[in-house]
């Protein structure tokens, strides 16, 4: 697809960006698993103003129609053994349409974020996505740059990134991510949350 617009995302956008963040991700497995079918709305929602960073934080447009999203965070870190704490970015929830997935769009939200945040003076990126989606975009096994999970494991789908070069040199830890992405405590406000787009 040809016709994507990646652009800052705007207030006049919210209500669309948190409907197509709800159809992105709304499965009905989990509404038996955790009492509602989608969460990333409501992490959307409350990112904004806090955690989420407003000039790494994306909307793309086809036809003059809001399609897809993405939003990074600020607030995680790798903790050093000796207590230091080394900043990285965080990202997601990043959500297309149904209709418009598997067409490019997620694929020109991650470039030109990470181009962005390059810009911007960011050192690095941690977090956990899909293992063979994301090394097309630079990402590697976060092991590889001796992090591990706040537990100590490390797995394919737990990734980083230098957005700096060297700025992952002689650092070494656990990665301790924002509350935001802790769906256990999540669950319960987006299920509250979720009321309103039944409405």
């Amino acid at each position: 697809m040809n016709n994507i617009l990646i652009r800052q995302e705007q207030k006049k956008d919210w209500q669309a960006v948190e409907r197509l963040t709800r159809a992105a991700f709304w499965r009905e497995e989990r509404i038996g698993k955790i009492g509602v079918g989608a969460v990333e709305h409501y992490m959307v929602h409350k990112m904004r103003g806090r955690e989420g960073i407003e000039n790494l934080t994306f909307v793309a447009e086809v036809d003059d129609r809001v399609v897809g999203h993405i939003i990074y965070s600020v607030g995680s870190y790798i903790l050093q053994p000796d207590g230091e704490k080394k900043a990285v970015l965080n990202f997601g929830p990043v959500s297309v349409l149904p209709k418009y997935q598997k067409q490019g769009v997620g694929s020109a939200l991650m470039i030109h974020s990470i181009q962005k945040a390059k810009e911007l003076g960011y050192g690095g990126i941690v977090f956990f996505g899909h293992p063979t989606y994301y090394p097309k975009f630079g990402f590697g096994e976060a092991k590889d740059f001796n992090i591990t999970t706040a537990e100590g494991n490390n797995f394919p789908a737990f990734m980083a990134m230098e957005l700096q070069k060297g700025y992952f040199d002689n650092v070494s830890g656990k990665f301790i991510d924002t509350a935001i992405y802790n769906e256990d405590l999540t669950q319960g406000p987006a299920k509250e949350y979720d009321q309103k787009f039944l409405e």
